[in-house]
């Protein structure tokens, strides 16, 4: 089932060489933090969730409900309380290059060309000569040709939006978390990268997670959809979006999503779909 437009100009080498067979397992997570003053905030509390093979991913929820908390655990930024994290297996102890992060604002290196944005991880990991093949690639794909030297403050948000994605890919990870990349963008650029994830998340084969606040969002990219409670985070329920890429947005199929998504969010007690 294809999802994006684009596909790799160049197949003669592996831009990617991911399997799909890939899964996540979070089980019974608790994490707490430190507020300003010192007081501890429950952040999350018996959560659950397994991400399998290509699967997208999404979760909703109230502001400060532990979204966010959520995907700086499996990316290895921090620990959990309590529960348990693994990826592939293996126990979830720190960051590697096989789980990545898109954060909300591109944080691309003012200092750095989009060229040189993209191939970071290449030299931070010391692949630079075996890898730098994939950024002349990944700047084709993503629309960023004739910007190759440019600066960040010379680019617009969505092409820094683009910039950290191809940057995000560039290590051929396994999973990739969006903590709501898209939120600062016009509609119709918002529009134009959700079709971007799609078509690099068709070529990859990358399982992805996203957090987003928009709700056509979620029912646009994702597989299923988890909706969280208010903090302490738990899992309220859980929404198949079984239909077919690419999607209709004004289609009565994805409004129906789009209400069950609302309906959920809105009720008081625990929803399973």
């Amino acid at each position: 089932m294809g999802r994006g437009k684009r596909i790799d100009p160049r197949p003669e080498l592996p831009l990617f060489a991911s399997s799909g067979k890939h899964e996540l397992v979070a089980e019974h997570v608790t994490q707490t933090f430190l507020d300003e003053n010192g007081s501890e905030v429950w952040a999350l509390d018996d959560f659950s969730l397994t991400v399998s093979g290509s699967e997208i991913v999404g979760i909703i929820g109230p502001s400060g409900c532990g979204k966010s908390t959520f995907l700086r655990l499996v990316v290895g930024l921090d620990e959990p309380l309590s529960g348990a994290l693994s990826f592939d297996g293996e126990t979830i102890n720190g960051p590697s290059v096989a789980r990545s992060m898109v954060f909300q604002n591109a944080n691309l290196f003012e200092w750095l060309t989009v060229e040189e944005n993209i191939a970071f991880g290449l030299h931070a990991t010391h692949t630079y000569d075996k890898g730098k093949y994939k950024i002349p690639r990944l700047i084709e794909m993503m629309g960023l040709g004739g910007f190759e030297r440019a600066y960040p403050p010379q680019i617009s948000g969505g092409m820094a939006s683009r910039c950290a994605l191809a940057r995000s890919f560039v290590l051929n990870p396994s999973l990739i978390c969006f903590d709501e990349p898209l939120s600062a963008l016009d509609a119709f650029t918002r529009a134009a990268l959700q079709d971007e994830i799609l078509a690099m998340q068709t070529i990859a084969h990358t399982s992805m997670i996203l957090v987003t606040h928009d709700i056509e969002e979620a029912v646009y990219l994702c597989d299923r959809v988890v909706v969280m409670t208010p903090r302490p985070g738990r899992t309220k329920g859980e929404l198949t979006i079984d239909l077919p890429h690419p999607r209709d947005r004004v289609s009565p199929e994805f409004v129906n999503r789009r209400r069950q998504l609302l309906a959920m969010l809105d009720d008081s007690e625990s929803v399973s779909v």
